[in-house]
C-alpha cells in the first residue's frame, strides 16, 4: 500500500522588528504639540473662570442694587450718599447693612487690588470693589479717570425718580489701567438705578449716564 507523503509546510517568516530611538527632531515637534495643547486648555480654563466671574459680578451688582431699593422705600426714595465715588464707604455699608445680606457682595470675584478685595478689614473700613456714584465730591486720586474727576458734576445725590439708566455703580476703572474684567478692553459691569445690570465691552465713558 502507497502511503502518501504529507507535504512539508514552509517555515513561518520571521519578521524582526527593531526599536527604534525617537529622534531630537521628532522629539521637539512631541514637545512644542504639547506645550500648544496645554496652552490652549489654559487659555479655555481662564476664559471659563473670567466668565464665571462675570456673572458674578453682574449678581452682586443686583443685588446691592437690591438692597439700594429696600433703602430707598425707607427714605423717600433717596439713595445713601457716601462721601466720594472711589471710597472708602463706611456710611454705605452701615446704611445698606439692615437690607443687604452676606457682605461679599461688595466685592467683584475679578479684582485683585489688595483695597478692593473681600476682607474683614476692608469691610469695617467701608473699603468696597466697586465704584459709587451717589456721593458729595469729586475724588483727589488722580488715577481715577478724568472724566469722572473733571467731566461729571458732585455733588451727586441720586432719587429713584431719577432717569432709570442713571448709573449707580460699577466695577472700578482707572484711567490708562485695564479693569478688573480684562477679558475686555476697558469692561465693566454697571448698575443702574433702574436695578438693571449691564456690561460695557469697550470705554464705560461712552456708556455713563
Amino acid at each position: 500500500m502507497r502511503v502518501k507523503r504529507r507535504k512539508r509546510l514552509k517555515p513561518c517568516v520571521k519578521v524582526r522588528l527593531e526599536a527604534r530611538g525617537m529622534t531630537l527632531l521628532e522629539l521637539l515637534v512631541v514637545i512644542a504639540i504639547l506645550g500648544v495643547l496645554a496652552a490652549l486648555v489654559a487659555s479655555a480654563g481662564n476664559r471659563a473662570v473670567e466668565e464665571a466671574n462675570v456673572v458674578e459680578c453682574r449678581n452682586n451688582l443686583r443685588n446691592i442694587g437690591l438692597a439700594l431699593g429696600c433703602y430707598a422705600k425707607d427714605h423717600d426714595g433717596a439713595l445713601p450718599v457716601s462721601g466720594v465715588l472711589d471710597g472708602p464707604h463706611p456710611a454705605l455699608v452701615a446704611a445698606v447693612k439692615p437690607y443687604a445680606g452676606d457682605v461679599r457682595i461688595y466685592y467683584c470675584p475679578s479684582e485683585t487690588r489688595p483695597d478692593r478685595v473681600f476682607s474683614d478689614e476692608n469691610v469695617r473700613a467701608g473699603r468696597i470693589g466697586y465704584f459709587y456714584f451717589s456721593c458729595e465730591r469729586v475724588t483727589r486720586n488722580s488715577g481715577v479717570s478724568r472724566f469722572l474727576r473733571w467731566e461729571v458734576s458732585w455733588p451727586r445725590r441720586l432719587v429713584n425718580t431719577m432717569d432709570s439708566r442713571t448709573w449707580v455703580a460699577s466695577d472700578a476703572w482707572f484711567g490708562g489701567e485695564p479693569t478688573a474684567h480684562r477679558g475686555s478692553k476697558k469692561g465693566v459691569n454697571y448698575l443702574t438705578l433702574g436695578g438693571d445690570v449691564q456690561f460695557v465691552a469697550e470705554s464705560p465713558r461712552q456708556a455713563f449716564k
